[in-house]
């Protein structure tokens, strides 16, 4: 990995009323039902020297399980400790682990989204980890991720950035080249070459749905906007709107599609009926396996994104308890070469670790290489991150930019509502 310059979870919609409320719990009500609801006190110390759990949605796949499993078993023998697991799926994952770890009744280590670090933050129910932490085994880039309010919250496990993903047959096929990307209105001439070559492609698939919006964040950013500066919400400047009103233009002239969830994207992009679409580097490993074209993987590759910067994409490991079990695990499943292989070619996950990324099961993946060369660089935290609970405000602003795009508001009306919304959800 390098080190950049100075400078994928969806949830349902809700209303703007049960957003502030919720925005208003995170910050106040859970923070003060972790200290006085019913039962063990999450905080406290728990676990054993000899005993812990592993918590991760990625566990209930059944093509991924089994060698997770037999991974976290080597480490117990090891150790000689025992490793329990626990999974929920993913769209249910930060509602059911901020309900059990209030309660009690989850400990252990926790695989995460890092949009909901901040969240279980406020919920009062993570353990410092600055003790485990050694930041000269990760790169500069990694130094921001897993921390909140300047204390540092989670192991980094996984650690990248959402790129572009294109198949470069179809681009070729159009006459699109990288160069002609790097601008909006270069892209927005290469999807028109793309739509030309045939009608029946979605040139540009980013996630149209209300739940993942945050694709054009990065937009935004293109354009000049800066979604949050200096502890004040900024969106309904110039750039947002601007990117907001380019997007509905590639809505209205069917360069992108409306309701797309990245799951969608993945399988459009795999049939071959789209061109580009925003991803994790996780991608190579995801598209390939549901493809129905044997060589998708030769054509994949990374290009870039107007404006340069991109979202970072994290998925951090944090500690619920005092257990010297669960200490040894966050810190072997971060900095342990062979686990992160393992991770690496079972789930795709990118290692944050300096030294894995050198190794050849890394250096040997011509994609990942390109993608770390363009795409990890420009990597930036997604700003609503910042929020004591980031996915509510995530999907605030989510719902004002489906609300534009829908034609239901105008740009200016939609972000207006976003901003005073997201400064009380900042500030509360």
């Amino acid at each position: 990995m390098q080190s950049r310059p100075a400078g994928p979870g969806p949830d349902g919609a809700m209303s703007r009323r049960s957003l502030l409320k919720l925005a208003g719990l995170g910050a106040l009500g859970l923070g003060a039902l972790s200290l006085t609801g019913c039962g063990r006190n999450p905080a406290d110390p728990a676990g054993s020297d000899t005993s812990t759990v592993f918590t991760s949605w990625t566990l209930g796949n059944e093509n991924q399980a089994p060698q997770l499993t037999a991974m976290l078993d080597e480490f117990a023998a090891a150790n000689s400790v025992s490793v329990g697991t626990t999974n929920y799926p993913y769209h249910q994952y930060l509602d059911q682990i901020v309900l059990k770890a209030r309660s009690g009744k989850l400990s252990g280590v926790l695989h995460l989204d890092e949009e909901w670090l901040s969240t279980l933050a406020t919920a009062g129910v993570l353990r410092p980890v600055e003790s485990l932490y050694d930041a000269s085994l990760y790169p500069d880039v990694v130094d921001d991720s897993g921390v909140y309010r300047g204390r540092r919250l989670s192991m980094p496990w996984a650690y990248s950035g959402l790129g572009l993903v294109s198949n470069g047959e179809l681009l070729a096929e159009a006459g699109v080249g990288g160069q002609d990307l790097t601008t909006p209105e270069g892209f927005y001439g290469a999807l028109k070459r793309i739509k030309a070559l045939d009608p029946s492609i979605v040139p540009y698939a980013p996630s149209t749905h209300v739940q993942q919006i945050k694709d054009i964040i990065p937009w935004m950013w293109a354009f000049g906007g800066t979604i949050v500066r200096n502890g004040t919400v900024t969106v309904g400047d110039e750039g947002s709107l601007e990117a907001l009103d380019y997007w509905k233009r590639l809505l209205d002239e069917g360069l992108i599609q409306a309701g797309m969830l990245r799951e969608d994207a993945r399988t459009l992009f795999g049939q071959g009926r789209a061109a580009i679409y925003d991803d994790a580097p996780q991608a190579i490993r995801v598209i390939p396996d549901q493809s129905p074209d044997a060589g998708i993987e030769a054509k994949m590759a990374p290009v870039p994104r107007p404006g340069g910067l991109c979202l970072s994409w994290s998925q951090p490991l944090v500690v619920l308890d005092d257990s010297p079990a669960s200490a040894a695990l966050a810190q072997y499943l971060s900095t342990d070469e062979g686990a992160l292989q393992t991770a690496f070619e079972v789930i795709g996950q990118p290692p944050a670790l300096s030294s894995a990324s050198a190794r050849p099961w890394i250096t040997g993946n011509a994609f990942l290489q390109r993608w770390n060369e363009m795409v990890l660089p420009q990597a930036r935290t997604n700003p609503l991150w910042t929020f004591p609970a980031a996915t509510a405000a995530q999907t605030r602003f989510n719902e004002e930019v489906e609300a534009a795009l829908a034609g239901a508001k105008s740009a200016s009306s939609a972000m207006r509502t976003a901003r005073e919304d997201l400064q009380t959800m900042l500030t509360i």
